[in-house]
């Protein structure tokens, strides 16, 4: 009766490591991600908030050109202040001193530099142009262990990235159907990752961008308990168990 009883409890307390273990069909050889994902960058969209800094060989431009005209104070996130930088407007553009407005919206951060490296050529003399996003967060919800929102450290944050800083998935969490909400040009679009796969690293979804949302969905709560156990293996160990101790009882 002892040893069923253990028997009972052990069936009670597993769950199938596929279930929750991240890229369980990924193989010992690593040729599997050579077509993984790589070239990945952030366009600037409308209400971005760009830092940028110009250097160059004539320092009397650059104090003109680093002025803070045009600017607008950034908001705090997470407690720390996010300093100044250029708000792209709702057409799309920046304004910047001497230049004027400039189109910023569709480009990426590397394109917007040499863009205004090429403008600024006659304003001073080897210009360098440094863009970064000051506004580069994202939202972490449901079913892991520290929902909110999270500041970018650079434009190459990925779904693990942000798994990580959420405390990782709760038991309950949906690890096959992961929901990814983003916009794009003033559209909201959907994708799915399943973060069980190793084609997961292929996904456009893979790279999160400024302000996407990561929603975990909760398994079937009426098949599981809290703990991450399926109900019907416990209301299984204990019929098995009671049966056990009726059949016991029945022989004394």
């Amino acid at each position: 009766f002892i040893l069923m009883g253990f028997f009972a409890i052990s069936i009670s307390s597993c769950v199938s490591l596929k279930k929750v273990v991240y890229l369980n069909n990924l193989s010992d050889s690593t040729g599997n991600l050579i077509n993984a994902k790589t070239d990945f960058e952030t366009p600037i969209q409308k209400n971005d908030l760009l830092s940028i800094a110009i250097g160059g060989s004539n320092a009397d431009d650059l104090t003109a050109l680093n002025s803070a005209s045009g600017v607008i104070p950034g908001a705090a996130v997470g407690g720390a202040s996010k300093g100044i930088g250029y708000l792209v407007e709702a057409d799309g553009t920046i304004q910047l001193p001497f230049i004027g407005k400039v189109k910023a919206e569709g480009l990426t951060r590397l394109q917007l530099e040499d863009t205004l490296t090429a403008m600024l050529k006659d304003y001073t003399k080897n210009p360098i142009v440094n863009v970064k996003f000051l506004n580069y967060s994202y939202s972490v919800l449901g079913e892991v262990n520290r929902p909110g929102k999270f500041d970018m450290d650079n434009e190459k944050t990925t779904i693990f990235d942000a798994i990580a800083n959420a405390s990782d998935l709760t038991l309950l969490g949906k690890r096959d159907n992961i929901l990814v909400v983003r916009e794009v040009n003033g559209k909201r679009e959907y994708g799915r990752i399943d973060l069980l796969s190793k084609d997961l690293f292929k996904s456009p979804y893979f790279y999160l961008k400024t302000n996407d949302v990561v929603y975990v969905e909760p398994v079937k709560s009426k098949f599981f308990s809290r703990n991450g156990v399926p109900q019907y293996i416990g209301i299984a160990a204990g019929a098995l168990a009671l049966l056990l101790t009726i059949l016991n009882l029945s022989k004394l």
